[in-house]
């Protein structure tokens, strides 16, 4: 389940960051069943969001330190625009998201604490950023409004390529 709508900013210097968004729908598929009549967001789902942000802030600082990060958003310009693909750039791409090193679930630390509660209607805005020069541990953070709804950091022991 993806817990990524759009992602809003990425950045490398000093440090790699990035900002990204998840609406909550009144219809999303995690109401059922938990507190239904509230519709209450599940907090699990939001501390998978962070995690989700995690990985994606990993990878696109990969795809920039392979300089294919632009090659990327060429790419994706051209399919939005339906503009002819350059196949051998695209697999250039996919060649080097495949190599790309991935965490295990397994490997992750989860310190998270959820600070407030979430509802249908809202917009959750991640904050994720890399910690010094460790590219296994992240501090994140949840806002809703500009008010903070988790916060904490999530470490990954060993990454596998």
């Amino acid at each position: 389940m993806i817990m990524v709508d759009r992602i809003i900013d990425y950045g490398s210097s000093p440090h790699p960051q990035l900002i990204a968004e998840r609406y909550i729908s009144a219809n999303e598929p995690a109401f059922a069943g938990h507190f239904s009549d509230l519709k209450l967001w599940p907090g699990v789902l939001t501390i998978e969001g962070l995690r989700q942000c995690c990985q994606l802030l990993d990878l696109l600082h990969q795809l920039e330190e392979a300089d294919l990060l632009e090659s990327l958003l060429a790419l994706q310009r051209d399919l939005m625009l339906r503009q002819h693909v350059d196949e051998a750039l695209r697999q250039r791409v996919l060649n080097a998201l495949e190599e790309m090193r991935q965490p295990e679930p397994s490997s992750l630390t989860l310190r998270v604490k959820l600070l407030a509660p979430i509802f249908a209607g809202c917009v959750i805005e991640y904050q994720v950023r890399q910690l010094g020069q460790d590219t296994n541990n992240w501090s994140v953070q949840a806002e809703v409004e500009g008010r903070i709804v988790a916060k904490g950091d999530i470490a990954c022991r060993d990454l596998v390529g």
